[in-house]
């Protein structure tokens, strides 16, 4: 793509994403109110929801506070690691016995409309964590799961109650992982094929735009820049932070920031970052709250790229 037609790009992009929230339904199952719920309706379904607190840390809270009687889970919980070529791949997605321990562990049961509430204040390591777990519990089977937009600062305004630490982990729940949904995770092979030629789909490069261009890497990928004839559209865009709280965009919105900067795209879109983590809010983004049919995250994303193998990366193609 042209230098000058990405800048358009970028530039209506960023003037048509401008700020509102995602818009969670009424309703009592997933099926009415969508992938997003705000803190009223958290409020009003409490006795019918398992509600977690999910960031990067707890430290992510201080400013907050925690969902009363809510317990917390760290991004490192729910994610594993294997060796690799060249070092050791971390940030991936675990296995459904490992996951499925996890689950069981904050006391979710099977069936359970799971509630995931990251601190709201952040995008980085906190939305980004709650999309992560959102992503998989979609992967293993588990369909009855929402994000609360605003997070716990939202509920706070809301008059929900809460608390300088989050609930013990009650364990016990029933939880079960179901069969890994392929179709929503991209391998290194998928996409080697995809860059070969041999496989349909639209890589696309949810980083900063000074990662995707080279300007700056991350130390855990080997090299700079991007996978080749891959688009840039930034994570951040898909979210819409107003008066320090961060709130999720509406399905037009996303729709019409997916059209500006993939302009012409059909088919299969697989998401990637550096590690899996930030892409999963631009999967969330454009496949649960947009309802793009054929989104998947490439789960190792550069870092199982460039370590896991004798791989490159580009800068301008």
């Amino acid at each position: 793509m042209r230098s000058g037609t990405l800048a358009r790009n970028l530039i209506l992009a960023l003037a048509i994403a401008v700020p509102g929230m995602a818009g969670a339904q009424s309703g009592t199952s997933i099926a009415d109110i969508g992938p997003v719920v705000d803190a009223e309706w958290v409020l009003d379904h409490q006795d019918e929801a398992t509600v977690i607190n999910v960031s990067r840390r707890p430290s992510n809270y201080d400013e907050t506070g925690f969902i009363a009687g809510a317990p917390f889970v760290g991004m490192g919980e729910f994610l594993t690691e294997r060796p690799g070529l060249k070092d050791t791949i971390r940030y991936l997605a675990p296995t459904a016995e490992q996951f499925e321990a996890v689950m069981q562990g904050l006391g979710v049961d099977a069936g359970d409309m799971v509630v995931i509430a990251p601190a709201g204040t952040t995008v980085y390591g906190d939305a980004t964590v709650a999309s992560r777990l959102y992503w998989q519990l979609k992967y293993f089977g588990h369909d009855n799961v929402a994000i609360l937009d605003g997070g716990v600062a939202a509920w706070d305004a809301a008059g929900g109650e809460v608390s300088e630490s989050p609930a013990a982990s009650p364990g016990g729940g029933s939880y079960t992982a179901g069969a890994p949904r392929g179709e929503l995770l991209a391998t290194t092979d998928e996409v080697a094929a995809v860059i070969a030629g041999d496989e349909a789909a639209q890589l696309v490069d949810n980083r900063p735009l000074p990662q995707f261009t080279g300007v700056m890497s991350k130390d855990y990928v080997d090299g700079s820049g991007h996978l080749p004839a891959a688009r840039p559209v930034p994570f951040n865009l898909f979210v819409a932070p107003r008066e320090g709280v961060v709130y999720w965009r509406t399905p037009e919105q996303v729709r019409d920031i997916v059209s500006a900067m993939l302009p012409g795209v059909e088919g299969r879109i697989i998401d990637y970052c550096n590690s899996g983590h930030v892409s999963s809010l631009a999967w969330f983004g454009m496949s649960e709250i947009g309802g793009m049919p054929d989104v998947a995250l490439y789960d190792g994303s550069l870092h199982e790229w460039t370590l896991d193998g004798d791989r490159s990366l580009v800068i301008g193609q």
